[in-house]
């Protein structure tokens, strides 16, 4: 099981986004086969972005997250109490790491959901080590697996070369 971070998605449905084609690319090649788990706030965070995007009819945003959420190999997990308490707890000690409520949220999701593989473009995200992350903006695709640290001056060039 996998969990996609907002940004990811956004990359993918906006073709304007610089970041369209990576993404799209390995999207293609991943979306069918993986079992996607995302907490409810990422499709909200995903629609509140891609309706602030010109040239972007908002009817046919509305049909593009209809029919992306309901996808057989999509699960939104609603926020419980136990995944709020989690996420509360991950947010006091991770704040000073740039880690915020939203990002709280999806890893309390991830975690009592088993989901261990994180993809993200969020250089705060990728910095922890307990999930397996792939970050899809790079050709080829960034990986870091469970425990391996984020090499923060690899990012910095991959980000500049991109």
């Amino acid at each position: 099981m996998i969990t996609i971070d907002s940004q990811i998605w956004i990359y993918y449905f906006d073709p304007n986004a610089p970041e369209n084609r990576n993404v799209g690319q390995w999207m293609k090649t991943n979306l069918k086969t993986a079992n996607i788990v995302l907490s409810t706030i990422i499709p909200l965070e995903v629609a509140h972005n891609l309706y602030n995007i010109p040239r972007m009819a908002s009817d046919q945003i509305e049909q593009l997250l209809f029919k992306w959420i309901t996808q057989k190999n999509i699960s939104i997990q609603d926020a419980t109490q136990k995944e709020l308490i989690m996420a509360l707890k991950s947010l006091k000690t991770n704040r000073s790491q740039g880690i915020g409520g939203r990002d709280s949220l999806i890893i309390s999701t991830m975690t009592l959901n088993n989901v261990e593989v994180l993809v993200t473009h969020d250089k705060n995200l990728l910095r922890l080590t307990q999930f397996s992350r792939i970050d899809p903006v790079f050709n080829p695709p960034l990986v870091l697996e469970i425990n391996q640290p984020l090499d923060e001056a690899e990012f910095k060039t991959l980000s500049k070369n991109q």
